[in-house]
Parts: structure tokens; sequence; C-alpha cells
């Protein structure tokens, strides 16, 4: 919409600066980290006062909130890019196949699993409650239809036997595989913890996911 258009539609072009705003303020937050942000970085960065920017959100807190909504919706079209592209024989490979997407989030999204980290612990540290975080839950992407999806494709082919709660299953593995990708993105704390293996330990984690799944 042309600037001329927004100026005779002033909720449209409030509308227009709010999700700019989120936008440069999430593109903040992944180069820097949520905590290294001042609400005055995102002004300038928008190029209006910092004000004018606290008319449309009363906390740095309700921006971050925002932007993970932003930052989950850009994940969502990679993610659906990223479903297209795998050419998998049988149910079991497809699963696999899928939850090797936090594989290649690891690899290229480091400071997206970095903002996850940081954006928990502030929502925990600020008791969040949940009805606030309702837009940000539904914006999540929803790996799970995909993933049942193959697990009754490997039912049906005799690759996948039957689990009694795959929604258990599921969860248990797709926090294993964000846990593991957030410790390696955080650094190293004791001698052990050797962020180079990061890649390696995923994959042993996806091998153990396939034996367990195996008909």
């Amino acid at each position: 919409m042309k600037e001329k258009e927004l100026l005779k539609n002033p909720a449209k072009l409030r509308e227009e600066r709010y999700n700019y705003a989120v936008g440069v303020a999430a593109d903040l937050f992944l180069e820097k980290g949520i905590d290294n942000v001042k609400m005055t970085d995102i002004a300038d960065n928008c190029g209006i006062g910092v004000a004018s920017l606290y008319r449309h959100f009363e906390t740095k807190t309700e921006i971050v909130i925002r932007a993970g909504q932003i930052l989950w919706e850009r994940v969502n079209v990679d993610f659906l890019k990223y479903m297209d592209k795998g050419n998998t024989e049988n149910g079991l490979d497809r699963l696999v196949y899928l939850l090797g997407y936090f594989k290649k989030v690891y690899g290229s999204k480091k400071s997206f699993i970095k903002f996850l980290d940081d954006f928990d612990r502030l929502m925990l540290a600020e008791k969040i409650e949940a009805e606030r975080l309702e837009g940000y839950g539904k914006s999540i992407v929803n790996f799970y239809d995909p993933i049942y999806a193959a697990y009754e494709m490997g039912n049906h082919d005799g690759t996948i036997r039957k689990v009694n709660d795959l929604k258990i299953v599921y969860y248990a593995i797709t926090h294993s595989l964000m846990a593991l990708c957030q410790k390696f993105i955080r650094g190293a704390i004791l001698s052990d913890d050797q962020t180079s293996l990061g890649e390696k330990e995923i994959d042993k984690l996806l091998e153990m996911t396939a034996a367990f799944l195996a008909a």
C-alpha cells in the first residue's frame, strides 16, 4: 500500500508501523540477544522516538512476545520448504527426515535457538501468564501433524511399530532435540561439553529414535 493510501487510513498506517517495529525488533534480538537490546535501540532502528514506540508496546516484554511470533512464522515457511524436499521411501525414513529439521535449524539458525532459550527464561522470570502467550503458542510450528502422518505411513508399510501414546513420544523426542540444540548454543561449561560434537549428538538421538520406533 502506497504512503498516500496509508495516510488516508490511520488504522492501517498504525498496523504497518506496528508490524515494521516488530520486524526490526526481531532482527535485533537475533543479532544481539534479548538482554542486549533496549527499547531505545529498537526505536532508533525504526527511525522513531522511543515515546512513539511505547505507544505501540507498553513494555519490552510485549514486543519480545510479538517478535517471537514473527520468528516462528519465518521458521514455518522454512519448514514447509524442507518438508517438500524430502524424498523418502517409507514411513520410518520420512519421520526421521522430518525430525532432522532440528539438525538443520541447529546448523543454520543458531541465533533463533538462542532467542528461544532467552525467551523462555524471560517469560519464567517475569511470570508471564499463559493467556498473554496464546498468540505466541499458536505461532509455534506444528511439527506433530506431519510426523503423525509419517507414523501412520510407517504403520501401513510395516516400518514403524505401534506405540501406546505417540504424543508423549513426540514431545519426549522434540523436547530432547531442542534442549540438546540449546545446550550447545549456550556453549561449553564442563570439559566434557564439546560443542563441536553437537551435530553428532543430534544424529545419535535421531538414530536412537529410529531404533525405538522401527518395527
